[in-house]
């Protein structure tokens, strides 16, 4: 397993693509943090708040967090659909006759980028809010809430190479993440709470540890389903 791991590493790191998605999460969760900071100030500055009002800074965090997250989707979404646009995955499985060897070797590399890249994101995001934000900043723990971000974006990728198995298109695969992780909390919250979208959210407030274990189901969920499959189709 080692060895296959250290494989699926060093081919998705041959790209230049997941250093441009690493670095667009980055960018976006600063980008929007800060945005929404600002906007918080104007409101205040145009007399719509008071003086002494302040904001949680993962307030903000959390929104950026919440679509800076597609970009980790999409490096994880590579680790797997980059192989079956290419052929790869054929050689892929020659040389790795037990399939779900790779659909765990993959999960790993991916559970590694999501977590590293998300704390990444998380501690860039909060840095640039709670310094536009001054004294108008909420308390908060940035270093708990900097982790259950990054949880929650690492269960985002591994959950995305699980869809990736199953749909084989990153077409197919971007689409079904971006409504299972951002279009579902359009839902009524009685059901969203236990659909990823409306769990993530909850998680990344620190709404107890239910939420993450709603999110840990869905994504062993698709993962069983996608071993399943991987044992019964050509590649």
């Amino acid at each position: 397993m080692k060895n296959a791991i250290t494989a699926e590493w060093g081919k998705i790191w041959s790209l230049r693509s997941p250093w441009f998605c690493v670095i667009a999460a980055v960018l976006l969760t600063v980008g929007m943090a800060a945005t929404l900071a600002n906007d918080f100030l104007y409101n205040i500055a145009q007399g719509r708040l008071p003086e002494s009002e302040t904001l949680a800074v993962l307030d903000p965090l959390t929104q950026a967090m919440q679509v800076s997250q597609l970009a980790l989707v999409a490096l994880a979404m590579l680790v797997v659909t980059s192989e079956y646009g290419t052929g790869v995955i054929r050689s892929t499985f020659l040389a790795r006759p037990r399939r779900r060897d790779v659909l765990l070797a993959k999960t790993a590399v991916a559970a590694v980028m999501g977590f590293a890249a998300g704390l990444a994101s998380a501690a860039a995001g909060w840095a640039a809010a709670a310094l536009l934000l001054g004294d108008h900043a909420g308390t908060g723990e940035p270093v708990a809430a900097c982790l259950r971000l990054a949880v929650m974006a690492m269960l985002a990728c591994m959950f995305t190479v699980a869809a990736g198995f199953l749909l084989r298109s990153a077409a197919g695969t971007l689409t079904a993440m971006f409504v299972l992780l951002v279009g579902l909390q359009l839902v009524d919250p009685r059901i969203g709470q236990y659909l990823p979208a409306g769990a993530a959210v909850a998680f990344a407030a620190g709404d107890g540890v239910r939420n993450l274990w709603v999110l840990v189901v869905w994504t062993a969920a698709a993962h069983l389903a996608a071993g399943l499959l991987l044992v019964r189709r050509d590649a």
